[in-house]
């Protein structure tokens, strides 16, 4: 990866010219305005502010330690910049690279022998999966597959919360559309479940199951129904999860009343309004989402949750993942005081927070789901689009903000759809291939001269920095971004120059290039779940 040798570079310099006891925090990255180069450093920049010395004249010395290296091209910027082109033999041996490592090409070895543990959707059990709460799917999905990428050994696990007040809600709601389907009346319960989902659930059980159900076992029909119902949906999205934890599994072990017990002992509960609250130092005393054991005896859900992560944190891993919605960012302080608790680093365990979603149809915004009620479910959204188009679209804003899902726009089969237009790229580049394959052997790469065959490659060799930065910082919106990006660097080059020439040579290599072109997008594509269409 170049990136990572012109960081090996700068840092070398530091250590041999400006020796310091403190790591110095400098960045290596494409300039705003590509004319200035295809990377920019600002180490001389920061480095003189620390030394207090003038950081032309550093940069100076460090462009002439990069020229040194092979990257002859270089220039010092006001007020410190270094600004970095990369040679064409250069390019050209990375284009070797990316069509000799084929799918492995973005692949990266920091967490060889690490490993990984990712929980994302844990979908309430009561009903299903709505489109909010799927936005978690292709987000939780896309950080195992960066980490996977760079070498993590990665667990996909899902959160099944089958126990406590809402289950019991959901199964009086259910009891009655049975009773009233075997002809008997009665009050719709205090509380429950309004829409015609559970009302669907309910003639699923008497259809399968008959007429002789008592509530328990009409709940457990129901639990399980909606759970396989919502794992289709996880499927139909390109997930698979390893590891399900259930809820009642860890009440029905004692595991959730051990994990009680275990913090009574060290102190880290109190007892208050006769209910048993977590509260190391007295934190969290104001927030009733920390009680563990309720006045009545119940433990909580909360108390399941820290027998969950008791797990998490002492079953050896080296990294744990916690994909939630918004409404949740109450919750990640408790996890986090947990993991001093359980002697896991607290910086290797990431909690990441997803904002709503609004669907749209054009300019109308979609009316919540006569099915469940109050939402729109993703069964809904997936039965218009396609996956491919739903796991596009939810992972290209930033988790962090609020989005809306364009369903006329998904369901586009044009280049204004923006997952349409990134197929495309890589259906195009299969024609251009089947056109060309008397011509698909080794040939001269020192044949790409031109600027939009240099810049498709430069683009190309973004992938693996895109690999390390998301699987580092988690902004999986950066994926479907350089998607796009490397389709419109792709398009321009075919506008701009023939592949099939008449000069056999020159053929050979574009269609190199074309081939590099398509793994690259094949490989960034499969990192959403995305399909690689061959025809269009």
């Amino acid at each position: 990866m170049i990136r990572s040798e012109i960081l090996r570079i700068i840092a070398e310099f530091i250590h041999e010219k400006f020796p310091t006891d403190k790591p110095l925090d400098f960045s290596v990255a494409p300039p705003e305005n590509p004319e200035h180069g295809d990377y920019a450093s600002n180490a001389a920049l920061i480095l003189g502010k620390r030394l207090r010395k003038n950081p032309i004249e550093i940069g100076v010395q460090l462009s002439d330690t990069l020229s040194v290296s092979g990257f002859s091209d270089t220039t010092v910027a006001t007020p410190g910049f270094v600004n970095i082109h990369v040679p064409a033999h250069r390019l050209h041996d990375s284009l070797k690279t990316i069509l000799s490592e084929k799918e492995k090409f973005g692949s990266l070895d920091f967490g060889k022998g690490k490993k990984a543990r990712v929980e994302y959707i844990s979908a309430n059990p009561t009903g299903p999966i709505h489109i909010g709460n799927a936005r978690g799917g292709p987000i939780g999905e896309v950080i195992a597959r960066v980490l996977e990428k760079s070498g993590y050994k990665v667990l996909r696990e899902y959160y099944h919360n089958d126990a406590g007040t809402q289950v019991e809600k959901m199964g009086a709601t259910l009891w009655y559309w049975y009773r009233k389907q075997l002809g008997e009346e009665g009050e719709f319960p205090e509380g429950g479940y309004q829409g015609e989902y559970l009302r669907e659930v309910a003639d699923a059980a008497l259809r399968i199951e008959g007429r002789s159900l008592d509530l328990t076992r009409l709940t457990a029909f129901g639990l399980d129904y909606i759970y396989n119902e919502n794992m289709e949906v996880a499927r139909r999205l390109g997930i698979a999860f390893d590891h399900v934890v259930k809820e009642s599994a860890l009440l029905a072990s004692g595991q959730t009343l051990e994990a009680v017990e275990e913090l009574k002992r060290e102190g880290m509960v109190k007892e208050r309004e006769g209910a048993q609250w977590f509260a190391p130092a007295d934190e969290f005393l104001e927030d009733r989402e920390s009680v563990v054991v309720r006045s009545t005896g119940q433990p909580t859900y909360f108390a399941s949750d820290i027998a969950y992560h008791k797990q998490k944190f002492t079953s050896g891993y080296d990294l744990v993942v916690n994909v939630f919605g918004s409404n949740h960012h109450g919750h990640v302080p408790k996890l986090r005081a947990l993991t001093q608790i359980y002697g896991f680093d607290a910086a290797r365990f990431r909690v990441l927070l997803y904002q709503y979603v609004r669907v749209k149809r054009g300019a109308e915004v979609a009316k919540m789901s006569k099915r469940a009620g109050t939402y729109v479910t993703a069964k809904e959204v997936l039965d218009e689009v396609e996956s491919d188009s739903f796991n596009f679209f939810l992972l290209m804003q930033a988790p962090s903000t609020h989005m809306d899902f364009d369903v006329e726009l998904a369901r586009e089969q044009s280049q204004k759809n923006p997952v349409y237009y990134a197929q495309y790229a890589h259906a195009r580049t299969a024609s251009i291939l089947r056109n060309g394959a008397a011509y698909l052997h080794e040939g001269d790469l020192s044949l790409l001269k031109e600027k939009e065959e240099l810049d498709l490659i430069k683009k190309m060799l973004h992938l693996p920095e895109v690999v390390e930065d998301t699987a580092a910082d988690f902004h999986v919106q950066r994926v479907p971004h350089y998607a796009l990006d490397l389709a419109r660097a792709f398009h321009h080059f075919y506008e701009k120059h023939r592949v099939i020439t008449d000069d056999a040579n020159l053929t050979t290599a574009r269609l190199s290039l074309v081939r590099a072109t398509q793994i690259t997008l094949k490989n960034t594509l499969a990192l959403m779940s995305i399909a690689a269409p061959e025809k269009m």
